[in-house]
């Protein structure tokens, strides 16, 4: 005697491959919109706050002491060094002394000009440069007293050893 499959079977079926189905698209869809997100906005913005230039002189006030962040959202060339990046500041503890500038959002120039009012001297003031593609900037008591300029070109270890000796990493 044939054993006979039930139509209830049949009906679970369908419905487990019609769940399995909408489940892969949405996934697909959130993939798209997250590779989407990430290709005009920084990696960075999961790990540390933001801040608007506009925002700079109230935080100076009540942070002196922090690491700013700068670079564009938007270049593709410096998101692997951003990954890197933001596994060192998890390391090293360091998301609450760090904020993230989006350099897309004002001019080089006034951008310069505002970070060249933060310089603790003249020499500090030579060194702040917009224009490359990832630069920080260490502020002590509300002043920049070093930049770490096209840091996209050194390695995690390497900006490790900077922060240590501009005092944002405990020498512990």
């Amino acid at each position: 005697m044939e054993k006979q499959i039930r139509t209830k079977n049949y009906i679970i079926l369908v419905v487990l491959i019609i769940v399995t189905v909408l489940a892969v698209f949405y996934a697909r869809s959130w993939y798209i919109t997250t590779k989407e997100y990430y290709a005009v906005n920084s990696i960075m913005l999961d790990t540390v706050s933001e801040i608007q230039p506009n925002e700079l002189a109230n935080y100076t006030l009540e942070n002196p002491k922090f690491t700013l962040y700068v670079s564009s959202g938007q270049n593709s060339n410096i998101k692997e060094f951003e990954e890197q990046f933001q596994k060192n500041i998890i390391d090293q503890n360091l998301s609450s002394s760090i904020i993230y500038l989006n350099a897309d959002n004002i001019s080089q120039a006034d951008l310069t000009k505002e970070l060249q009012s933060y310089a603790e001297n003249d020499q500090v003031k030579k060194r702040i440069n917009t224009a490359s593609a990832v630069s920080m900037y260490i502020f002590d008591n509300g002043k920049i007293t070093n930049a770490i300029i096209n840091a996209q070109q050194s390695s995690p270890e390497q900006i490790n050893v900077l922060l240590k000796k501009y005092g944002v990493i405990d020498n512990a």
